[in-house]
């Protein structure tokens, strides 16, 4: 395959801008302004994954070759099979140079393509939560690794191929490929990736008692939990925990009690755990462009892990669960947030570790138009957890509502749209946390309306004024965000609902709503 080379498709890119601009800022924040060009400082480095020793290949063609004659050199069957198979590339080892996050969409776009942001053939010396070449400013995407099939259709961004692979065990998955077949048929696989380990000095944990002994074969597994203030440790439902060996991986999603098991064939040596805070629809950033993630021990066996007492993990966690919350579990009948395809690309939230008084978080849509910056901003980690699933809930909201229609969203007073987003705010945030009493009454904006709506008039949350004027109940949120579309200011949208669905306590709304206004 040729390689394509670096370049810049200035009209493309500039058409994206422009485009995105079309999009009017949502709510609370404004577009990212991109910074001045700079590099990673020393304190930013300090919480990145350090690569060690760069490893030499086993897996290029040339070593395998070499491999599989030493083995003719004694063995009689090695010898025939090596004068009857040709060891020719099976995969390729990828780099890509991505310019811009608009590359990056593309790659994120498909959904088969396991990315890694440091490179495949070096050591880890020490784990972090996040991986940027160092050589890049921090403004732009750092390269992307991965290894793929020889035929596989890689996305419309440019790389380099690093090295042409031929990796045998991958190969006898596929006994309908004639090479994998009669390695399968010889049963010379693990010996030809042994001496291949060998010859490049990878070959590790060699049995005592027997150099030519086979490792046993196992499977990847375990189980994540992580902290949570409200229930102590829960489970981690939804992660894609990766596991690793040079240009291998195998991959497991946690379930709901956080168990997971990696698919595809097992492995005889040591494999490295990891994973992302990301799924295909949402990821969750570390800085400007990186997103985070965590490098879990090289081991044999299962890896069972706790988040705890570990700042910046319980924080991307909590963010996490409530997004994947809002994108693939139950959110009573709502509507998702944009998903990953087309102009939409993947939700970016950035988690910024750091105090912020003015905001728990923001959401602006413009941010997010073909992947310029992070859509959504998360600021104070220290708050309870339940805090800040509940602002991410929140946030989620706002894109949801400009997702229905952002023409209409764009010219939709904000009282509308804080009063929305703090109903699903309460709603969906009680599904976790039965006795959450929803957000702060911050008026002219921030109104506890769609809450009435729903609730009993018993119910008392977070800033009611008044008990006796909450006559209203028994809406679904479903129905409420229904009665949103098209309406912009909170009168308008009252008489949406009345209009829409005929209700026993419908009669009351006008009192609720001049009781907020």
């Amino acid at each position: 395959m040729k390689n394509q080379q670096p370049t810049t498709n200035t009209i493309n890119h500039w058409f994206a801008l422009v485009l995105g601009l079309v999009f009017f800022t949502s709510c609370s924040d404004t577009m990212d302004v991109a910074p001045t060009k700079r590099y990673l400082t020393t304190d930013e480095m300090s919480n990145m994954t350090q690569l060690g020793k760069k490893l030499e290949n086993p897996y290029t063609v040339e070593n395998m070759q070499e491999a599989l004659g030493n083995l003719g050199a004694s063995n009689p069957q090695a010898r025939s099979l090596a004068s009857s198979i040709t060891i020719a590339p099976s995969h390729l080892y990828i780099k890509f140079l991505p310019e811009d996050s608009v590359d990056m969409n593309k790659l994120y776009q498909d959904s088969t393509l396991i990315l890694y942001d440091y490179p495949l053939d070096y050591e880890i010396d020490s784990a972090g939560s996040f991986y940027h070449d160092p050589t890049i400013p921090v403004d732009q995407p750092t390269y992307q690794y991965c290894a793929v099939t020889v035929d596989y259709d890689l996305p419309d961004v440019a790389y380099e191929v690093l090295a042409e692979l031929f990796i045998p065990e991958e190969l006898e998955e596929d006994s309908t490929e004639e090479t994998g077949a009669r390695l399968l048929a010889s049963g010379l696989t693990d010996q030809l990736v042994d001496e291949a380990l060998r010859i490049t000095g990878n070959l590790e944990d060699a049995q005592e008692d027997d150099a030519n002994a086979r490792k046993s074969k196992w499977r990847g597994s375990g189980r994540i939990m992580t902290w949570d203030d409200h229930f102590g440790t829960v489970p981690l439902e939804g992660l894609e925990v990766r596991l690793t060996r040079f240009f291998r991986t195998r991959t497991g999603f946690t379930n709901s009690q956080g168990y997971f098991s990696c698919s595809g064939s097992r492995f005889r040596y040591e494999g490295r755990y990891s994973y992302k805070w990301e799924r295909h629809q949402f990821g969750v950033r570390d800085g400007a462009l990186s997103m985070a993630g965590h490098e879990g021990p090289k081991k044999r066996g299962s890896w069972n892990y706790t988040i705890a007492n570990e700042g910046k993990q319980e924080y991307y966690s909590t963010i996490f669960r409530a997004a994947y919350h809002y994108y693939y579990q139950n959110i009573k009948g709502l509507r998702r947030p944009p998903k990953n395809k087309g102009l939409t690309p993947k939700m970016r939230i950035r988690a910024y570790f750091e105090s912020n008084d003015d905001s728990n978080g923001n959401h602006a849509a413009l941010r997010r138009v073909l992947g310029v910056g992070s859509q959504i901003k998360m600021y104070n980690p220290s708050r309870q957890t339940r805090d800040v699933y509940a602002t991410v809930i929140h946030e989620l909201a706002h894109a949801s509502h400009w997702h229905m229609h952002n023409t209409y969203f764009n010219i939709t007073n904000d009282v509308v749209k804080e009063t929305w987003a703090r109903g699903v705010q309460w709603d969906l945030t009680r599904m976790r946390y039965s006795t959450y009493r929803g957000g702060q009454t911050i008026r002219p904006e921030y109104l506890q309306l769609v809450i009435d709506l729903i609730d009993s008039p018993s119910d008392a949350n977070n800033g009611y004024e008044s008990i006796s004027i909450d006559n209203v109940e028994g809406y679904t949120i479903r129905q409420i965000e229904d009665a949103l579309l098209g309406n912009f200011s909170l009168s308008a949208w009252m008489k949406g609902i009345k209009i829409r669905y005929n209700h026993e306590t419908e009669n009351n709304i006008d009192v609720l709503l001049d009781t907020w206004q």
